[in-house]
């Protein structure tokens, strides 16, 4: 932890355990805000404080509700921290709600805990051992199982200054929050200032914001603009990840705002109806877990209703992960890597950590998929980027960053270590303008491309090539990624690429000799005979258009057709007439070259197309 870290901690436990009261030692600060939650002596919705430590590092607390009912207000506060301080109450010990909130920080992946038992000016020494006893035997074995336990009194204040060099101490073994470009906040309270309009408060997470930052409501999708930052009562320019803040927003009503709404950059996150998770059921969750299933989805500060799909064949048990598909009854803003908690009928189910969005619908037991998805939890930042690039067949280094919420310093090291084992293929000079594709997807579709053309050029020998916008639609290829196989196939001379015509390198069209004869003949023909609608019905479409596309013969129109000798000669006789007698009429041509009016029209018209001659009036002279 350096001096300049922030750090967020949170409190959980039962009711009435003593939790408010902790925070207020703490800090100074009530963090009841409301006057029902005064006159009831409960917390019934999130409350915020904060304090400095001995070390000089300022610490935000959030302070969340411990009665049953207010669980989906203890989930909207409760992620994002970086330390739990467990409450447990000396005269009660472990109660329910004890160990519901100390499932949900293991669903989150709060592993940092610091246990406090409090009001123990209440208790003898004997009934405190027994207590500290049983919290311990719960510990052993979980994530939980080295947590300090703090014996403390509100009252006297016996055990305060262990507890905050203790915060102190777990606090500088945690790496500070992560800065990777991408800031997110969940919205747990919005409010309107007079004379400032708009605030919100959440926790500051992947990425740092400052005054005059555009940012995004999700899932409205409503623009806005920082016109402010608070933390700690204090103004800033800038804050950074892992800061609880308010920020004041132009552009916006309080009321297009409410809490789980999750502010992000312009256009960085799409909503989606459909994710795949891994899932870990509980333990103490008594019914078993039916396919289908209507629960309440939590993530952030949002909750939200879904319908759960079980993947594998077999039925989740408790205590061990699988694999599920939510599908959300809206459009839901929760991106890869977020965890969550669902919930049904007042009881914690599980939960788990999202591994993809915009997922399709999958069969049931479809091996490939859960070990997908097993790669996706527990594979490496490189066998990740693999996957991404298996799904996306193409990214940017920011595609990256987004998907795997690391630093850029992180992932180019990867990156060129994966390029130097052949398993990803990079398209660009720097790392910050490149495009990156995998190695094997990349070889894959250029033997597509190959063996795609080899047949057209067997189906069609008489070809040039194939037409690259079919080929493109043929394989299914996306644009972007067949602009960059063309480019390497040209360069690696595999393909070649004339007027939009791509053949294998070293290919070009010819005629067998039983076409030459056949050619040879008709020329002698059309020589003879030059003015006859009936050669042309001699040619099948694909020698003709070889002819014409090889200058071999000429397509006056749709009907007739010329040598090449032919016309040539027809070009020096009309413009040596009209060099002589500066125009040509079509009655001329057709006396010149002794044919009808159809013919003469047809050539003369085909003279005007080729940029040879001009019609003026009723004749024509040379452009």
């Amino acid at each position: 932890m350096n001096e300049d870290d922030v750090f967020v901690i949170g409190t959980a436990g039962h009711v009435d355990h003593g939790k408010s009261s902790l925070v207020n030692l703490l800090s100074g600060i009530d963090p009841d805000r409301w006057q029902e939650e005064k006159d009831r002596g409960m917390t019934i919705d999130l409350g915020f404080a904060w304090f400095t430590l001995p070390s000089g590092n300022e610490v935000s607390v959030i302070d969340v509700p411990g009665h049953e009912k207010f669980v989906n207000h203890m989930l909207a506060g409760i992620g994002g921290i970086d330390l739990a301080l467990m409450i447990i109450a000396a005269d009660e010990s472990i109660m329910p709600q004890t160990l519901e909130h100390f499932n949900i920080l293991n669903l989150l992946g709060v592993s940092k805990s610091i246990i406090v038992i409090t009001k123990i000016d209440l208790v003898d020494d004997e009934w405190l051992k027994l207590v500290e006893m049983e919290i311990k035997d719960y510990i052993t074995g979980t994530n939980w199982e080295d947590s300090p336990i703090i014996s403390l009194s509100n009252h006297s204040k016996a055990g305060l200054q262990e507890l905050i060099s203790t915060i102190d101490r777990s606090l500088n073994d945690i790496d500070a929050p992560k800065n990777i470009g991408f800031p997110k906040i969940y919205i747990d309270r919005s409010f309107s200032v007079k004379g400032f309009g708009t605030v919100i408060t959440g926790t500051l997470i992947n990425g740092s914001v400052r005054v005059g930052d555009d940012l995004e409501v999700m899932p409205q999708g409503i623009k806005t603009k920082i016109r402010g930052i608070q933390a700690h009562q204090t103004n800033h320019e800038k804050i950074d990840p892992g800061t609880r803040v308010a920020l004041n927003l132009s552009g916006i009503e309080k009321n297009e705002i409410s809490r789980g709404d999750l502010l992000v950059k312009p256009d960085v996150l799409s909503n989606t109806f459909v994710i795949d998770a891994s899932f870990d059921l509980l333990e103490e969750y008594p019914n078993e877990i039916k396919h289908n299933l209507n629960v309440t989805f939590h993530v952030g500060s949002r909750e939200f209703y879904a319908k759960l799909r079980l993947l594998e064949k077999n039925l989740p048990l408790p205590g061990n992960e699988c694999f599920v598909q939510f599908k959300f009854e809206n459009p839901q803003p929760v991106l890869k890597g977020d965890r969550y908690v669902i919930r049904t009928n007042m009881n914690t189910i599980g939960g788990g950590i999202v591994l993809d969005v915009d997922s399709k619908r999958h069969k049931r037991g479809d091996k490939n998929l859960i070990d997908k998805l097993k790669s996706l939890k527990s594979g490496s930042i490189s066998q990740k980027i693999i996957n991404l690039l298996d799904e996306h067949h193409i990214m940017t280094l920011n595609d990256l960053l987004k998907d795997l919420e690391i630093h850029s310093e992180e992932l180019i090291p990867i990156i060129v270590t994966l390029k130097n084992e052949s398993k990803l293929i990079q398209i660009g000079d720097s790392f910050e303008n490149s495009d990156f594709i995998s190695h094997e997807y990349w070889f894959k579709k250029i033997t597509d491309i190959e063996t795609h053309i080899i047949l057209f050029h067997e189906r069609f020998p008489l070809r040039r090539g194939i037409v690259a916008q079919n080929l493109k639609i043929d394989l299914m290829i996306e644009e972007k990624i067949f602009a960059h196989l063309i480019d390497f196939a040209n360069q690696e001379n595999i393909f070649s690429e004339v007027a939009g015509h791509i053949s294998k390198s070293g290919f070009y069209p010819r005629l067998n000799s039983q076409q030459i004869d056949f050619v040879k003949m008709m020329k002698e023909r059309m020589t003879l005979d030059p003015f006859n609608f009936e050669h042309i019905k001699e040619f099948d479409n694909e020698i003709l258009n070889f002819l014409c596309l090889e200058n071999i013969l000429v397509k006056i129109d749709a009907e007739f057709l010329v040598t090449k000798e032919f016309f040539e000669n027809t070009i020096t006789i009309v413009s040596n007439y009209i060099k002589k007698n500066q125009s040509i009429s079509v009655a001329e041509f057709r006396d010149l070259f002794n044919t009808s009016r159809k013919f003469a029209l047809l050539i003369l018209e085909y003279l005007d197309s080729t940029q040879i001659t001009k019609r003026v009036e009723d004749v024509r002279v040379l452009r």
